[in-house]
């Protein structure tokens, strides 16, 4: 379980365990929160092909999935 914290997420790096539509490193590029104003969604840019991907934050939290930094 990767602690995230919210006020540091943008401009935060990245890694995928596994491909996420083709890529492995990404930086957070956009922090999108709901009506209360808490995290809801992040938009990850790929660093090789600088698609723009939004996903709920909680996938972040998921260390099986997502490591801090680029590695």
């Amino acid at each position: 379980m990767n602690s995230i914290g919210h006020t540091q997420l943008l401009r935060s790096k990245w890694t995928a365990t596994s491909a996420f539509h083709d890529e492995t490193h990404f930086l957070v590029q956009q922090v999108l929160h709901d009506q209360q104003g808490n995290p809801e969604k992040v938009v990850l840019q790929g660093l090789n092909n600088r698609h723009l991907f939004d996903i709920p934050i909680n996938q972040l939290e998921d260390s099986d999935r997502w490591l801090i930094g680029w590695r």
